[in-house]
């Protein structure tokens, strides 16, 4: 079990793809759960409130609320249980001036995540300021996203089940809409050709033995550049480009 802040601010600035962060993956959750789960429950429990001094650890303390929470416990109450906590923490960074100080967007945005998910609309209002100051285009645009379903819902319809809450007519409607949507950028992606797994492929390779092209997820893609004949045949974005180029 790791147990420093660096070890999970590595992990996760590091280790982890962007696409790992937002996307449900059962293998990913064990992962966290495995690595972070029981340092995880001891802050839920405020047994690191020391923490709470100095950004570098006070930023590890919010990734544990505000996100470990949520893929170590997916679709259960106790996914949302660090949400107040994290909150608490982005408000305390905002006004000592540790976002102002931070020079790497990325550790920014997760700073600003608790408000994102916060279900008071002025929060989520509040969040959107501070994006567009300090954060990319993007996920202003996420924010906004957010805010509708605020404004329309009171709350966020995709949390009913985990909750307990009833949903009503509007909100049903609004979920199988939300769900086909999942399926069908589900169907739209790649299929890794060596563990079969769908997601953002990135990577096109060749390896001995294979003489056609494939496609490689980044897990499989980390263990075959390793591999006898391997060669490299850029990420999807960097084709799409050379063709229009062409």
């Amino acid at each position: 079990m790791e147990t420093r802040p660096n070890a999970v601010l590595r992990f996760w600035f590091q280790d982890c793809r962007p696409h790992q962060w937002f996307r449900e993956n059962a293998d990913f959750d064990a992962v966290v759960l495995n690595r972070f789960g029981k340092l995880t429950c001891s802050a839920l429990n405020g047994e690191l409130s020391h923490w709470e001094k100095h950004p570098t650890s006070a930023l590890a303390l919010v990734l544990m609320m505000d996100q470990f929470t949520r893929q170590i416990w997916r679709h259960e109450p106790k996914a949302f249980a660090g949400d107040p906590y994290a909150l608490r923490l982005t408000r305390q960074a905002i006004a000592e001036g540790w976002l102002d100080e931070e020079p790497e967007r990325v550790r920014r945005q997760f700073w600003l995540m608790p408000m994102l998910h916060s279900e008071e609309l002025g929060v989520i209002l509040d969040a959107i300021s501070f994006m567009e100051r300090w954060i990319a285009p993007a996920t202003v645009a996420v924010a906004d996203r957010n805010k509708t379903l605020i404004q329309r819902y009171g709350r966020y319809p995709q949390r009913n089940t985990a909750l307990g809450r009833a949903s009503t007519k509007e909100e049903l409607k609004f979920l199988k809409d939300w769900h086909s949507r999942g399926k069908h950028k589900r169907s739209q992606s790649h299929a890794c050709d060596q563990c079969s797994s769908h997601g953002p492929i990135h990577y096109r390779i060749k390896i001995a033995g294979q003489p056609n092209w494939q496609f490689a997820c980044p897990s499989c893609w980390n263990k075959l550049q390793h591999q006898p004949g391997y060669q490299y045949g850029g990420t999807r974005k960097e084709n799409r480009r050379e063709r229009k180029r062409r």
